[in-house]
Protein backbone atom coordinates (compact mmCIF):
# COMPACT_ATOMS: atom_id res chain seq x y z
CA UNK A 1 0.00 0.00 0.00
CA UNK A 2 1.12 3.54 -0.73
CA UNK A 3 1.17 4.68 2.89
CA UNK A 4 3.72 2.03 3.91
CA UNK A 5 7.10 3.76 4.04
CA UNK A 6 10.54 2.29 3.95
CA UNK A 7 11.62 2.17 7.59
CA UNK A 8 15.28 2.77 6.86
CA UNK A 9 14.47 6.03 5.05
CA UNK A 10 12.11 7.36 7.75
CA UNK A 11 13.32 10.08 10.09
CA UNK A 12 14.95 8.52 13.11
CA UNK A 13 15.33 9.80 16.73
CA UNK A 14 18.55 11.68 17.40
CA UNK A 15 21.26 10.08 19.51
CA UNK A 16 20.68 12.48 22.40
CA UNK A 17 16.99 11.53 22.40
CA UNK A 18 17.90 7.84 22.38
CA UNK A 19 20.35 8.28 25.26
CA UNK A 20 17.94 10.38 27.28
CA UNK A 21 15.07 7.99 26.63
CA UNK A 22 17.07 4.95 27.73
CA UNK A 23 18.26 6.79 30.85
CA UNK A 24 14.66 7.61 31.80
CA UNK A 25 13.61 4.00 31.23
CA UNK A 26 16.40 2.73 33.46
CA UNK A 27 15.48 5.28 36.14
CA UNK A 28 11.84 4.16 35.93
CA UNK A 29 12.79 0.49 36.38
CA UNK A 30 15.10 1.23 39.34
CA UNK A 31 12.61 3.52 41.08
CA UNK A 32 9.67 1.14 41.00
CA UNK A 33 11.84 -1.81 41.90
CA UNK A 34 13.22 -0.10 44.99
CA UNK A 35 9.92 1.43 46.12
CA UNK A 36 7.38 -1.27 45.25
CA UNK A 37 8.43 -4.62 43.83
CA UNK A 38 11.46 -5.29 46.02
CA UNK A 39 9.41 -4.47 49.12
CA UNK A 40 6.97 -7.36 48.67
CA UNK A 41 6.99 -10.55 50.70
CA UNK A 42 9.55 -13.27 50.08
CA UNK A 43 8.12 -15.87 47.71
CA UNK A 44 8.59 -19.63 47.61
CA UNK A 45 11.02 -19.70 44.68
CA UNK A 46 13.08 -16.92 46.22
CA UNK A 47 13.27 -18.76 49.52
CA UNK A 48 14.66 -21.76 47.65
CA UNK A 49 17.24 -19.51 45.98
CA UNK A 50 18.43 -18.29 49.37
CA UNK A 51 18.45 -21.81 50.82
CA UNK A 52 20.41 -23.23 47.86
CA UNK A 53 23.04 -20.49 47.70
CA UNK A 54 23.69 -20.04 51.42
CA UNK A 55 26.48 -22.66 51.49
CA UNK A 56 29.81 -23.41 49.79
CA UNK A 57 30.04 -23.93 46.02
CA UNK A 58 29.97 -27.78 46.13
CA UNK A 59 26.88 -27.55 48.33
CA UNK A 60 25.23 -25.14 45.88
CA UNK A 61 25.94 -27.46 42.96
CA UNK A 62 24.61 -30.46 44.85
CA UNK A 63 21.29 -28.82 45.74
CA UNK A 64 20.74 -27.27 42.30
CA UNK A 65 21.45 -30.61 40.63
CA UNK A 66 18.64 -32.16 42.67
CA UNK A 67 16.27 -29.46 41.45
CA UNK A 68 15.15 -28.54 37.93
CA UNK A 69 17.69 -25.80 37.20
CA UNK A 70 21.25 -25.20 36.07
CA UNK A 71 23.78 -23.51 38.39
CA UNK A 72 24.92 -20.36 36.58
CA UNK A 73 22.58 -17.96 38.37
CA UNK A 74 23.00 -19.70 41.72
CA UNK A 75 26.80 -19.49 41.66
CA UNK A 76 26.62 -15.78 40.82
CA UNK A 77 24.08 -15.22 43.60
CA UNK A 78 26.34 -17.11 46.03
CA UNK A 79 29.22 -14.70 45.44
CA UNK A 80 26.87 -11.71 45.26
CA UNK A 81 25.66 -12.53 48.78
CA UNK A 82 29.21 -12.92 50.04
CA UNK A 83 29.90 -9.38 48.83
CA UNK A 84 26.65 -7.61 49.74
CA UNK A 85 24.80 -9.78 52.29
CA UNK A 86 22.32 -12.64 52.16
CA UNK A 87 18.94 -10.99 52.85
CA UNK A 88 16.16 -11.05 50.25
CA UNK A 89 16.45 -7.36 49.32
CA UNK A 90 20.12 -7.78 48.44
CA UNK A 91 19.42 -10.92 46.40
CA UNK A 92 16.71 -9.12 44.45
CA UNK A 93 19.12 -6.36 43.51
CA UNK A 94 21.16 -8.76 41.38
CA UNK A 95 18.05 -9.47 39.31
CA UNK A 96 17.50 -5.73 38.99
CA UNK A 97 21.02 -5.33 37.56
CA UNK A 98 20.16 -7.83 34.80
CA UNK A 99 16.82 -6.09 34.16
CA UNK A 100 18.46 -2.68 33.86
CA UNK A 101 21.02 -4.11 31.41
CA UNK A 102 18.20 -5.74 29.42
CA UNK A 103 16.70 -2.36 28.50
CA UNK A 104 19.64 -1.00 26.42
CA UNK A 105 20.33 -4.55 25.17
CA UNK A 106 16.80 -4.72 23.74
CA UNK A 107 17.32 -1.33 22.12
CA UNK A 108 20.62 -2.52 20.62
CA UNK A 109 19.04 -5.67 19.15
CA UNK A 110 15.97 -3.93 17.71
CA UNK A 111 17.80 -0.86 16.40
CA UNK A 112 20.52 -2.98 14.77
CA UNK A 113 17.93 -5.20 13.09
CA UNK A 114 15.46 -2.46 12.13
CA UNK A 115 16.07 1.14 13.21
CA UNK A 116 16.38 3.43 16.23
CA UNK A 117 12.66 4.19 16.37
CA UNK A 118 11.73 0.52 16.65
CA UNK A 119 14.55 -0.04 19.12
CA UNK A 120 13.47 2.78 21.40
CA UNK A 121 9.83 1.72 21.51
CA UNK A 122 10.75 -1.95 22.01
CA UNK A 123 12.95 -0.95 24.96
CA UNK A 124 10.06 1.10 26.35
CA UNK A 125 7.71 -1.90 26.13
CA UNK A 126 10.23 -4.07 27.98
CA UNK A 127 10.63 -1.36 30.63
CA UNK A 128 6.88 -0.96 31.19
CA UNK A 129 6.05 -4.67 31.02
CA UNK A 130 4.56 -5.54 34.44
CA UNK A 131 5.83 -9.08 33.85
CA UNK A 132 9.43 -7.93 33.42
CA UNK A 133 9.23 -5.50 36.32
CA UNK A 134 7.94 -8.27 38.58
CA UNK A 135 10.81 -10.61 37.77
CA UNK A 136 13.22 -7.69 37.70
CA UNK A 137 12.81 -7.68 41.47
CA UNK A 138 12.64 -11.41 42.16
CA UNK A 139 15.62 -13.39 43.39
CA UNK A 140 15.50 -15.85 40.52
CA UNK A 141 17.30 -16.31 37.22
CA UNK A 142 14.64 -14.97 34.83
CA UNK A 143 16.03 -11.50 34.05
CA UNK A 144 19.48 -13.05 33.64
CA UNK A 145 17.90 -15.50 31.18
CA UNK A 146 16.20 -12.70 29.24
CA UNK A 147 19.45 -10.71 29.04
CA UNK A 148 21.43 -13.75 27.85
CA UNK A 149 18.75 -14.35 25.21
CA UNK A 150 18.88 -10.80 23.82
CA UNK A 151 22.69 -10.69 23.73
CA UNK A 152 22.76 -14.07 22.01
CA UNK A 153 20.13 -13.02 19.45
CA UNK A 154 22.10 -9.86 18.72
CA UNK A 155 25.15 -12.02 17.97
CA UNK A 156 22.98 -14.21 15.75
CA UNK A 157 21.68 -11.19 13.82
CA UNK A 158 25.23 -9.93 13.35
CA UNK A 159 26.21 -13.33 11.97
CA UNK A 160 23.22 -13.16 9.64
CA UNK A 161 24.09 -9.66 8.38
CA UNK A 162 27.91 -9.56 8.68
CA UNK A 163 29.38 -12.89 9.80
CA UNK A 164 32.65 -11.59 11.28
CA UNK A 165 34.77 -13.99 13.42
CA UNK A 166 34.16 -11.97 16.59
CA UNK A 167 30.43 -12.51 16.16
CA UNK A 168 30.90 -16.29 16.23
CA UNK A 169 32.87 -16.04 19.47
CA UNK A 170 30.16 -13.82 20.94
CA UNK A 171 27.45 -16.22 19.73
CA UNK A 172 29.15 -19.25 21.31
CA UNK A 173 29.92 -17.62 24.65
CA UNK A 174 26.40 -16.24 25.11
CA UNK A 175 24.97 -19.66 24.22
CA UNK A 176 27.05 -21.26 26.99
CA UNK A 177 25.95 -18.58 29.47
CA UNK A 178 22.33 -19.06 28.43
CA UNK A 179 22.44 -22.85 28.79
CA UNK A 180 23.96 -22.48 32.27
CA UNK A 181 21.20 -20.02 33.19
CA UNK A 182 18.13 -22.11 32.34
CA UNK A 183 17.33 -25.26 30.39
CA UNK A 184 14.70 -23.35 28.39
CA UNK A 185 17.46 -21.43 26.65
CA UNK A 186 17.55 -24.50 24.38
CA UNK A 187 14.38 -23.12 22.76
CA UNK A 188 16.35 -20.01 21.74
CA UNK A 189 18.90 -22.21 19.97
CA UNK A 190 16.10 -24.29 18.43
CA UNK A 191 14.52 -21.13 17.00
CA UNK A 192 17.82 -20.13 15.39
CA UNK A 193 18.20 -23.60 13.93
CA UNK A 194 14.76 -23.36 12.31
CA UNK A 195 15.54 -19.90 10.96
CA UNK A 196 18.89 -21.04 9.55
CA UNK A 197 17.25 -23.94 7.72
CA UNK A 198 14.68 -21.52 6.35
CA UNK A 199 17.14 -18.75 5.37
CA UNK A 200 20.62 -20.25 5.08
CA UNK A 201 21.21 -18.79 1.60
CA UNK A 202 20.73 -15.28 2.95
CA UNK A 203 23.43 -15.54 5.63
CA UNK A 204 26.38 -13.21 5.06
CA UNK A 205 28.77 -15.57 6.82
CA UNK A 206 30.65 -17.97 4.59
CA UNK A 207 30.49 -21.66 5.50
CA UNK A 208 27.87 -20.77 8.12
CA UNK A 209 26.61 -24.35 8.44
CA UNK A 210 30.03 -25.68 9.41
CA UNK A 211 30.61 -22.83 11.84
CA UNK A 212 27.25 -23.41 13.49
CA UNK A 213 28.17 -27.07 13.91
CA UNK A 214 31.44 -26.10 15.57
CA UNK A 215 29.69 -23.61 17.86
CA UNK A 216 27.06 -26.23 18.74
CA UNK A 217 29.74 -28.79 19.56
CA UNK A 218 31.51 -26.31 21.85
CA UNK A 219 28.25 -25.47 23.65
CA UNK A 220 27.38 -29.17 24.03
CA UNK A 221 30.85 -29.91 25.40
CA UNK A 222 30.51 -27.02 27.86
CA UNK A 223 27.17 -28.18 29.26
CA UNK A 224 28.05 -31.90 29.22
CA UNK A 225 29.86 -31.92 32.62
CA UNK A 226 26.77 -30.52 34.30
CA UNK A 227 24.46 -33.06 32.63
CA UNK A 228 26.83 -35.86 33.66
CA UNK A 229 26.87 -34.57 37.24
CA UNK A 230 23.05 -34.46 37.39
CA UNK A 231 22.75 -37.99 35.95
CA UNK A 232 25.34 -39.34 38.39
CA UNK A 233 23.50 -37.73 41.30
CA UNK A 234 20.14 -39.20 40.30
CA UNK A 235 16.85 -37.84 39.05
CA UNK A 236 15.62 -34.37 39.94
CA UNK A 237 13.81 -34.09 43.23
CA UNK A 238 10.13 -33.50 43.89
CA UNK A 239 10.78 -30.21 45.63
CA UNK A 240 9.39 -28.29 42.66
CA UNK A 241 5.62 -27.69 42.48
CA UNK A 242 3.52 -30.22 40.59
CA UNK A 243 2.29 -28.63 37.34
CA UNK A 244 -0.94 -29.35 35.51
CA UNK A 245 -1.21 -29.97 31.79
CA UNK A 246 -1.67 -26.64 29.98
CA UNK A 247 -4.67 -25.78 27.81
CA UNK A 248 -4.95 -23.54 24.77
CA UNK A 249 -6.02 -20.73 27.11
CA UNK A 250 -2.60 -20.90 28.75
CA UNK A 251 -0.99 -20.00 25.42
CA UNK A 252 -2.92 -16.73 25.23
CA UNK A 253 -2.44 -16.12 28.94
CA UNK A 254 1.32 -16.31 28.48
CA UNK A 255 1.40 -13.57 25.86
CA UNK A 256 -1.11 -11.50 27.84
CA UNK A 257 1.12 -11.74 30.91
CA UNK A 258 4.19 -10.74 28.90
CA UNK A 259 2.59 -7.44 27.89
CA UNK A 260 -0.04 -6.73 30.55
CA UNK A 261 1.30 -8.56 33.60
CA UNK A 262 -0.45 -10.68 36.21
CA UNK A 263 -4.07 -9.69 36.72
CA UNK A 264 -7.02 -11.10 38.64
CA UNK A 265 -9.19 -13.62 36.80
CA UNK A 266 -11.96 -11.20 35.79
CA UNK A 267 -9.62 -8.63 34.29
CA UNK A 268 -7.44 -11.29 32.70
CA UNK A 269 -10.51 -12.77 30.97
CA UNK A 270 -11.23 -9.40 29.36
CA UNK A 271 -7.62 -9.06 28.21
CA UNK A 272 -7.47 -12.56 26.71
CA UNK A 273 -10.82 -12.06 24.96
CA UNK A 274 -9.28 -9.18 22.97
CA UNK A 275 -6.50 -11.32 21.48
CA UNK A 276 -8.42 -12.11 18.25
CA UNK A 277 -8.55 -8.38 17.50
CA UNK A 278 -4.84 -7.99 18.19
CA UNK A 279 -3.99 -10.95 15.96
CA UNK A 280 -6.11 -9.51 13.14
CA UNK A 281 -4.37 -6.12 13.41
CA UNK A 282 -0.95 -7.76 13.27
CA UNK A 283 -2.03 -9.93 10.34
CA UNK A 284 -3.36 -6.88 8.51
CA UNK A 285 -0.08 -5.04 9.05
CA UNK A 286 1.93 -7.99 7.74
CA UNK A 287 -0.31 -8.33 4.70
CA UNK A 288 -0.17 -4.60 4.01
CA UNK A 289 3.61 -4.55 4.19
CA UNK A 290 4.55 -6.61 1.19
CA UNK A 291 8.24 -6.18 2.02
CA UNK A 292 8.14 -8.15 5.26
CA UNK A 293 11.77 -9.07 5.80
CA UNK A 294 13.31 -12.28 7.05
CA UNK A 295 14.37 -10.40 10.17
CA UNK A 296 10.69 -9.88 10.99
CA UNK A 297 10.09 -13.58 10.45
CA UNK A 298 12.94 -14.35 12.86
CA UNK A 299 11.35 -12.34 15.67
CA UNK A 300 7.96 -13.92 15.02
CA UNK A 301 9.62 -17.32 15.32
CA UNK A 302 11.55 -16.25 18.44
CA UNK A 303 8.28 -15.19 20.06
CA UNK A 304 6.34 -18.31 19.05
CA UNK A 305 8.68 -21.33 18.95
CA UNK A 306 9.59 -21.39 22.68
CA UNK A 307 5.97 -21.05 23.78
CA UNK A 308 4.60 -23.58 21.30
CA UNK A 309 7.51 -25.95 21.90
CA UNK A 310 6.98 -25.93 25.68
CA UNK A 311 3.24 -26.35 25.17
CA UNK A 312 3.58 -29.35 22.87
CA UNK A 313 6.09 -31.10 25.15
CA UNK A 314 3.94 -30.35 28.20
CA UNK A 315 0.91 -31.92 26.55
CA UNK A 316 2.65 -34.94 25.07
CA UNK A 317 5.47 -35.75 27.54
CA UNK A 318 5.38 -33.99 30.91
CA UNK A 319 3.82 -30.70 32.06
CA UNK A 320 6.35 -27.94 32.67
CA UNK A 321 4.59 -25.01 31.00
CA UNK A 322 5.21 -21.86 33.05
CA UNK A 323 5.18 -18.32 31.65
CA UNK A 324 8.26 -17.34 33.66
CA UNK A 325 10.26 -20.16 32.05
CA UNK A 326 9.24 -18.73 28.67
CA UNK A 327 10.64 -15.26 29.32
CA UNK A 328 13.06 -16.02 26.45
CA UNK A 329 10.16 -15.17 24.09
CA UNK A 330 9.30 -11.82 25.68
CA UNK A 331 11.96 -9.51 24.15
CA UNK A 332 11.26 -10.85 20.65
CA UNK A 333 7.53 -10.28 21.16
CA UNK A 334 8.12 -6.67 22.23
CA UNK A 335 10.39 -6.05 19.26
CA UNK A 336 7.81 -7.50 16.90
CA UNK A 337 5.03 -5.36 18.40
CA UNK A 338 7.23 -2.26 18.09
CA UNK A 339 7.93 -3.09 14.44
CA UNK A 340 4.24 -3.71 13.63
CA UNK A 341 3.23 -0.33 15.03
CA UNK A 342 6.08 1.42 13.23
CA UNK A 343 4.81 0.53 9.76
CA UNK A 344 1.53 2.41 10.15
CA UNK A 345 1.22 6.07 9.02
CA UNK A 346 2.66 8.55 11.49
CA UNK A 347 -0.61 9.69 13.07
CA UNK A 348 -1.98 6.16 13.43
CA UNK A 349 1.35 4.88 14.71
CA UNK A 350 1.59 7.55 17.39
CA UNK A 351 -2.02 7.07 18.45
CA UNK A 352 -1.58 3.30 18.76
CA UNK A 353 1.71 3.68 20.64
CA UNK A 354 0.22 6.14 23.12
CA UNK A 355 -2.86 3.96 23.62
CA UNK A 356 -0.75 0.87 24.22
CA UNK A 357 1.53 2.68 26.69
CA UNK A 358 -1.47 4.02 28.62
CA UNK A 359 -3.05 0.55 28.85
CA UNK A 360 0.18 -1.11 29.96
CA UNK A 361 0.92 1.65 32.49
CA UNK A 362 -2.58 1.33 33.92
CA UNK A 363 -2.30 -2.44 34.30
CA UNK A 364 1.21 -1.96 35.70
CA UNK A 365 -0.37 0.10 38.49
CA UNK A 366 -3.15 -2.44 39.04
CA UNK A 367 -0.65 -5.29 39.38
CA UNK A 368 1.48 -3.29 41.81
CA UNK A 369 -1.39 -2.10 44.03
CA UNK A 370 -3.92 -4.95 43.94
CA UNK A 371 -3.35 -7.28 46.94
CA UNK A 372 -5.11 -10.08 45.04
CA UNK A 373 -2.59 -10.16 42.19
CA UNK A 374 -2.15 -13.93 41.54
CA UNK A 375 1.65 -14.05 41.88
CA UNK A 376 1.74 -12.26 45.22
CA UNK A 377 2.56 -14.71 48.01
CA UNK A 378 2.22 -13.01 51.37
CA UNK A 379 4.33 -15.36 53.49
CA UNK A 380 5.67 -12.36 55.39
CA UNK A 381 2.28 -11.45 56.93
CA UNK A 382 1.15 -15.07 57.27
CA UNK A 383 4.27 -16.12 59.15
CA UNK A 384 4.28 -12.86 61.12
CA UNK A 385 0.76 -13.75 62.23
CA UNK A 386 1.98 -17.19 63.34
CA UNK A 387 4.91 -15.65 65.19
CA UNK A 388 2.49 -13.43 67.12
CA UNK A 389 -0.12 -16.08 67.89
CA UNK A 390 1.82 -19.29 68.59
CA UNK A 391 3.44 -20.48 71.81
CA UNK A 392 5.73 -23.33 72.77
CA UNK A 393 2.61 -25.47 73.34
CA UNK A 394 1.62 -25.16 69.66
CA UNK A 395 2.75 -26.79 66.44
CA UNK A 396 2.81 -25.26 62.95
CA UNK A 397 1.99 -27.72 60.13
CA UNK A 398 2.84 -26.75 56.53
CA UNK A 399 1.49 -28.10 53.25
CA UNK A 400 2.99 -28.33 50.70
CA UNK A 401 6.18 -29.33 52.56
CA UNK A 402 8.52 -27.15 50.47
CA UNK A 403 6.81 -24.02 51.85
CA UNK A 404 9.03 -24.59 54.87
CA UNK A 405 11.63 -22.39 53.11
CA UNK A 406 9.78 -19.04 53.24
CA UNK A 407 8.27 -19.97 56.62
CA UNK A 408 11.65 -20.49 58.24
CA UNK A 409 12.92 -17.21 56.76
CA UNK A 410 10.30 -15.16 58.63
CA UNK A 411 9.30 -17.26 61.66
CA UNK A 412 10.52 -15.99 65.04
CA UNK A 413 8.12 -17.82 67.38
CA UNK A 414 8.52 -20.72 69.81
CA UNK A 415 6.25 -23.31 68.19
CA UNK A 416 7.62 -26.39 66.46
CA UNK A 417 7.46 -26.32 62.63
CA UNK A 418 6.68 -29.51 60.72
CA UNK A 419 5.16 -30.51 57.38
CA UNK A 420 2.38 -32.67 55.98
CA UNK A 421 3.47 -35.10 54.54
CA UNK A 422 6.30 -35.23 57.06
CA UNK A 423 9.55 -34.30 55.32
CA UNK A 424 13.07 -34.32 56.71
CA UNK A 425 14.75 -32.53 53.82
CA UNK A 426 18.22 -32.97 55.31
CA UNK A 427 17.93 -36.76 55.23
CA UNK A 428 15.31 -37.61 52.59
CA UNK A 429 16.23 -35.08 49.91
CA UNK A 430 13.05 -35.12 47.86
CA UNK A 431 9.55 -34.49 49.21
CA UNK A 432 7.77 -37.80 49.98
CA UNK A 433 4.63 -38.54 48.02
CA UNK A 434 1.32 -37.97 49.79
CA UNK A 435 -0.23 -41.22 51.06
CA UNK A 436 -3.78 -40.82 52.36
CA UNK A 437 -3.56 -44.13 54.22
CA UNK A 438 -0.76 -42.62 56.36
CA UNK A 439 -2.55 -39.34 56.99
CA UNK A 440 -4.02 -40.28 60.38
CA UNK A 441 -0.71 -41.63 61.65
CA UNK A 442 1.21 -38.57 60.47
CA UNK A 443 -1.31 -36.15 61.98
CA UNK A 444 -0.96 -37.91 65.33
CA UNK A 445 2.81 -37.75 65.00
CA UNK A 446 2.70 -34.04 64.18
CA UNK A 447 0.19 -32.93 66.80
CA UNK A 448 1.46 -35.18 69.65
CA UNK A 449 0.74 -33.53 73.00
CA UNK A 450 0.44 -29.98 71.66
CA UNK A 451 -2.48 -27.77 72.63
CA UNK A 452 -3.09 -26.08 69.26
CA UNK A 453 -2.18 -26.94 65.67
CA UNK A 454 -1.74 -24.12 63.17
CA UNK A 455 -2.23 -25.42 59.64
CA UNK A 456 -0.82 -23.27 56.81
CA UNK A 457 -1.92 -24.34 53.34
CA UNK A 458 -0.45 -23.00 50.08
CA UNK A 459 0.83 -24.38 46.76
CA UNK A 460 -1.72 -27.15 46.58
CA UNK A 461 -0.13 -30.32 45.19
CA UNK A 462 -3.46 -32.12 44.98
CA UNK A 463 -3.87 -33.08 48.64
CA UNK A 464 -4.31 -29.87 50.65
CA UNK A 465 -8.09 -30.28 50.73
CA UNK A 466 -7.77 -33.81 52.10
CA UNK A 467 -5.47 -32.60 54.87
CA UNK A 468 -7.83 -29.75 55.73
CA UNK A 469 -10.86 -32.08 55.74
CA UNK A 470 -9.11 -34.43 58.16
CA UNK A 471 -8.36 -31.62 60.61
CA UNK A 472 -11.90 -30.24 60.22
CA UNK A 473 -13.44 -33.64 60.97
CA UNK A 474 -11.22 -34.56 63.94
CA UNK A 475 -10.52 -31.25 65.68
CA UNK A 476 -12.31 -28.02 66.49
CA UNK A 477 -11.30 -25.23 64.13
CA UNK A 478 -10.84 -22.03 66.11
CA UNK A 479 -9.80 -19.59 63.39
CA UNK A 480 -9.13 -19.20 59.67
CA UNK A 481 -7.55 -16.41 57.62
CA UNK A 482 -6.45 -15.92 54.01
CA UNK A 483 -3.34 -13.77 53.50
CA UNK A 484 -3.03 -13.92 49.71
CA UNK A 485 -4.60 -16.00 46.97
CA UNK A 486 -4.83 -19.61 48.25
CA UNK A 487 -2.53 -18.92 51.22
CA UNK A 488 -4.56 -19.87 54.31
CA UNK A 489 -3.79 -20.26 58.00
CA UNK A 490 -6.16 -22.33 60.20
CA UNK A 491 -5.95 -23.08 63.90
CA UNK A 492 -7.31 -26.22 65.59
CA UNK A 493 -7.76 -27.13 69.24
CA UNK A 494 -5.93 -30.44 69.76
CA UNK A 495 -6.21 -31.02 73.53
CA UNK A 496 -8.68 -29.97 76.22
CA UNK A 497 -6.67 -30.36 79.40
CA UNK A 498 -8.62 -29.55 82.59
CA UNK A 499 -7.81 -26.23 84.16
CA UNK A 500 -5.05 -26.36 86.74
CA UNK A 501 -6.24 -24.85 90.08
CA UNK A 502 -4.12 -22.85 92.49
CA UNK A 503 -4.33 -25.69 95.05
CA UNK A 504 -3.01 -28.12 92.43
Amino acid sequence: MAWIKNLKDAKQPSWWLVGGGLALMIAFAIYFSLTIFSQTSLRLDEAQSLFQTNRDVPGVLNLVAQDVHVPGYHILLHYWQLLFGNDIFTARMMSLVFFVALIPATYALASYTFNRRVGLFAALLVTLSPFMDWYGSEARMYTMLALATVLHQLAFMKIYKEGKPVHWVWFTLTAIVGMYTHYFFAFVILTELFFFVFSQKQFAAKKAFRKFLIAGAIVAAAIAPWIYYVVQLGTASNTQPSLTEPSSVDLFNTYAQFIFGFQVDGLNTVIVSLWPIVVLLAFFALQANRKTTREVIFFVMAAVVPVMGAFIISVTVRPFFQSRYLIVALPALMIFVAWVLSIYPTRIRRALQVLLVIIIAGLFAVQAINPNTPVKEDYRDAVGYLTEKTTSQDVVVLAAPFTVYPTEYYYRGDARITTQPIWNRFQQGSVPAFDESKLEEEVKQNTGSYQTAWLMLSYDQGYNEKIKDYYDNHFERTSSREFSKDLWVYSYKIRYDPEVTLAD
